[in-house]
């Protein structure tokens, strides 16, 4: 297949290109820098420059949401990043003489709001907050592309655990000065995916002959953050128990903390497990182990 893919060059899609690379696709980059051609990838700075039949579209990009303290501007951005460009995408999509047959279009988990108690399958309902009603303005902009005959997938990605890049090296980075932390009571749900399983998800969502319209891109065991400290202290040896009080976070990030750092979602991914999906990584232990293990073996 031809493939059009947005957000190719962060850390879930350079996954995704290197993978689909190998199982022989056409690959086409959406990127806002001018790149010289790869080996498994074209790169193209406009859409109108993609250049042949496409196939299918994988839709990643966006600003990384705790990537900054959410001011007034960041939030434009990130809105910005996701709503128009995926406009900009589905338009596109309808304008091609043969539009492509499938959108497969990232969303996250904040789409469901935070909540101690409650457990979210992709059948709950959509939650409050920014990260909520962002998520729900970015699949009402991709679902359109349905009107040009594609069936559009969605999935809602929890937090992606890599080697390299994602969220782990954030949320650890104490851990390398032996101080095991966590932020404020620790009892905050972290709904987590292996890089590998996210990779695998959409090729799932890519390949399967008649896909559900959401999936939760999220290892079947959640895990709270004190879990997540536990586990990175006993790899690294963190002799000191630190917690972060959460009015110290609330100081430095603001809203984006209240809603992703100090809080959070028991996500359950329902839809995958229906239709045989098998995780490789199912436990924070053996997705923990793994990446330990490649960072060992450099």
């Amino acid at each position: 297949m031809h493939i059009l893919i947005t957000g190719g060059t962060g850390l879930i899609g350079t996954a995704v290109c290197r993978v689909l690379h190998t199982r022989g696709h056409q690959l086409t980059v959406l990127t806002r820098q001018q790149r010289a051609p790869e080996a498994e990838v074209t790169f193209v700075t406009a859409l109108q420059d993609c250049a042949g039949g496409v196939d299918a579209v994988i839709n990643l990009a966006g600003a990384g949401l705790a990537d900054k303290r959410w001011t007034a501007s960041y939030k434009r951005e990130i809105l910005s990043s996701r709503i128009d460009l995926t406009r900009d995408l589905v338009e596109w999509m309808a304008a091609q003489p043969e539009p492509p047959g499938r959108l497969i279009s990232a969303s996250a988990i904040g789409y469901y709001g935070a909540s101690e108690e409650a457990v979210f399958t992709e059948a709950s309902g959509a939650g409050e907050g920014f990260s909520a009603t962002l998520c729900q303005q970015w699949e009402q902009e991709a679902s359109k592309a349905s009107s040009a005959g594609a069936q559009v997938v969605t999935l809602r990605f929890g937090v992606v655990l890599a080697k390299e890049g994602g969220a782990l090296g954030k949320m650890t980075q104490s851990f390398q000065l032996g101080v095991e932390s966590w932020l404020g009571s620790g009892t905050q749900w972290l709904s987590w995916i292996h890089l590998d399983d996210a990779v695998r998800a959409i090729e799932h969502a890519l390949g399967e002959a008649s896909p559900a319209l959401v999936y939760n891109a999220t290892a079947p065991e959640p895990a709270r953050h004190r879990e997540l400290a536990r586990e990175v202290g006993c790899q690294s040896g963190s002799w000191i128990k630190l917690g972060v009080p959460a009015f110290a976070a609330r100081l430095l990030a603001g809203q984006m903390a209240e809603e992703l750092l100090l809080s959070g979602q028991r996500v359950l991914p329902q839809a995958l497990l229906a239709e045989g999906f098998e995780f490789h990584y199912p436990t924070l232990a053996a997705a923990l182990d793994n990446l330990q293990a490649r960072e060992l073996s450099g």
